[in-house]
């Protein structure tokens, strides 16, 4: 009987223990990653906004208006940011911006608001940059068409850094 008492009152002591739970809200509630999709019009800044909207949600959307916010894994949400040809956007951008998709027409080449962008960017801190080039179809040969990736991928390292994407 004794030995009973004395397992009862062990067994009572340790039900009051509180051991805390992991709080898990913290991941789910953090901030998502701000990708800034940056370029001059005509570039194809929405249609890449759509098909990453397309790709992770499997949605179709009409327009871009204002920042989509996507949810990208369990955890994980990403919000997009197409930046207009303004200079008081694009600093307000600059600020925010933990990804930017620098998106060059490569028949054109680089603009003068590219230039801007990115000298706004490296006095905000400077995030990760890559360039996309679009309208890469539109080349006849494929020797122009290396020739002139390799020129734009050359200006695209002296003004970030030396292998940047």
């Amino acid at each position: 009987r004794t030995q009973r008492t004395i397992q009862r009152n062990l067994d009572r002591g340790q039900r009051k223990e509180y051991v805390p739970l992991n709080d898990r809200r913290s991941e789910v509630d953090a901030p998502p990653s701000v990708i800034v999709v940056m370029g001059p019009p005509k570039v194809g800044k929405s249609t890449l906004i759509r098909s990453m909207v397309k790709m992770y949600c499997n949605h179709n959307l009409s327009s871009v208006t204002g920042p989509v916010t996507v949810v990208t894994g369990k955890n994980k949400r990403v919000t997009f940011f197409e930046c207009p040809n303004d200079t008081a956007a694009m600093l307000d951008l600059a600020k925010v911006a933990d990804l930017v998709l620098l998106m060059v027409d490569a028949k054109y080449g680089f603009e003068m608001e590219t230039f801007e962008f990115l000298n706004m960017l490296q006095t905000h801190g400077f995030p990760k940059v890559m360039g996309v080039f679009t309208h890469l179809d539109q080349f006849k040969t494929m020797k122009n068409l290396r020739k002139t990736k390799k020129l734009l991928k050359h200006r695209f390292w002296t003004e970030i850094y030396d292998g940047a994407k």
